[in-house]
């Protein structure tokens, strides 16, 4: 075991060095953070409203009426995800280069909504100008935005690299200067996204964004969103955090932009009434996958059960407990601790394993609902996540009675790794614990 940790740590931590010390990684990991405030409140509503029994409740009529007054919540939130990363990708790649970070943000912003097609053809065949689809700033230009972002930042880096600002008399205000600093710099950004336009009109797709969609996006889609995918995230997952290393901002980095526009696309769905396109999303990472009550919750009720038996465990126990069923489980992690604990990796790995696939037979058997799509917050508990994110009670009793095989799994490796640390001197039984 010791040899195979060592070799696997020899292989993870070059890894994770690189992903962590990447700029565009890290922006990318920025922009997903910006958009969830404002996805996660236009999300919750949209799937709080979508409750089937609230018609029988409140009349067909009511919730339509309610369904409509809120509908702009998700149609400026969810629906214009794009927006949002381009501009959290950018600021952030713009604050790493040591540059004005709000206006990095805003010409990418600008190079971004050059690239999306201004005509749209309204029912009647009728052809609507200056017009931008809601389509071209959703999840399907999750990528367009993630290219645009980044490009629009290198080109306005080298701009202000090569000096192309204006430069303004002393005692000119310092707001006043950054932006004259800019304005060369943001005209040749301008003009790089006006030729990326002219370039893909020639394309059959003709913008970048269906370009991108096609011929990128949803290949890679069909690789992702499976549940073979699933596994290999949820086991990666815990794998980084074995080794110490923050598993969801490892996978996520990778992963993220391919589940967060399932999400939306599922969430889209919802709000407009049609079936939801996709089982395999963000939301079914967080209900099944990285949501930390599927380790904290199963050691936990494992460590009660060992409370007499070891006075440190039980202390732990303590400490971990509340933060644990609000899957804060860094207490476990490095009090226990779980990191570099070779008794704990086999239930590390696991643990996802069972809970994506009972959460994915169940949802393809229908005894719990597909994932909404909705952004929940990290810290909703075991039960509630499941209702929430699903509509469905089912859900959330799946989960809880999987807590039931996990903290058996737990308490036996917990059963090993006691023995093994008496046998060896490592733990030494005191009075108190003997009566």
């Amino acid at each position: 075991m010791e040899k195979f940790m060592n070799a696997m740590q020899k292989v993870l931590m070059p890894i994770a060095n690189k992903l962590n010390a990447n700029r565009y990684i890290l922006a990318l990991r920025d922009g997903f953070v910006l958009s969830l405030p404002y996805t996660m409140a236009g999300s919750i509503l949209t799937a709080f409203l979508s409750v089937p029994f609230l018609a029988d409740i409140f009349g067909e009529e009511t919730m339509a009426a309610v369904q409509s007054f809120m509908a702009p919540a998700n149609q400026f939130s969810n629906s214009i995800i794009s927006i949002f990363v381009v501009v959290g990708i950018a600021y952030s790649l713009a604050k790493r280069y040591e540059l004005d970070a709000l206006h990095g943000a805003a010409v990418s912003l600008v190079g971004f909504l050059i690239t999306c097609p201004t005509v749209i053809t309204a029912d009647g065949g009728v052809s609507l100008s200056n017009v931008i689809d809601m389509g071209y700033v959703g999840a399907r230009a999750i990528f367009t935005a993630i290219i645009m972002a980044i490009l629009c930042v290198e080109v306005y880096r080298w701009g202000i690299k090569h000096k192309l600002g204006i430069k303004l008399p002393a005692g000119v205000p310092q707001s006043i200067q950054n932006s004259f600093n800019a304005f060369l710099p943001a005209g040749l950004t301008i003009i790089v996204a006006l030729i990326i336009r002219q370039l893909f009109l020639l394309t059959p797709q003709g913008n970048l964004t269906d370009f991108v969609f096609y011929w990128v996006q949803r290949p890679l889609t069909g690789l992702v969103l499976n549940y073979p995918s699933m596994l290999l995230q949820g086991v990666l997952n815990n794998l980084f955090w074995f080794f110490g290393l923050h598993g969801q901002t490892m996978t996520n980095s990778v992963f993220r932009p391919f589940m967060q526009a399932a999400a939306t696309e599922n969430l889209e769905a919802l709000a407009a009434g049609l079936p939801l396109p996709n089982i395999f999303s963000s939301t079914f990472q967080n209900i099944w996958v990285f949501f930390g009550f599927w380790i904290s919750v199963p050691l936990l009720i494992a460590l009660w059960f060992y409370r007499k038996k070891r006075k440190d465990w039980a202390g732990v126990m303590k400490i971990a407990l509340i933060p644990g069923l609000f899957n804060i489980y860094e207490p476990l992690m490095f009090g226990f601790p779980l990191v570099l604990n070779p008794y704990m990796f086999i239930p590390m790995m696991l643990t996802p394993l069972i809970s994506v696939t009972v959460g994915y037979l169940c949802t393809i058997i229908g005894i719990c609902g597909i994932p909404t799509g909705v952004s929940l917050p990290i810290v909703t508990p075991v039960f509630i996540s499941g209702v929430l994110g699903t509509n469905t009670l089912m859900a959330g009793v799946i989960q809880l009675l999987l807590m039931i095989p996990l903290a058996a799994m737990w308490y036996f490796f917990l059963s090993i790794q006691d023995r093994a640390e008496r046998q060896s001197g490592l733990y030494v039984e005191e009075e108190n614990e003997q009566k």
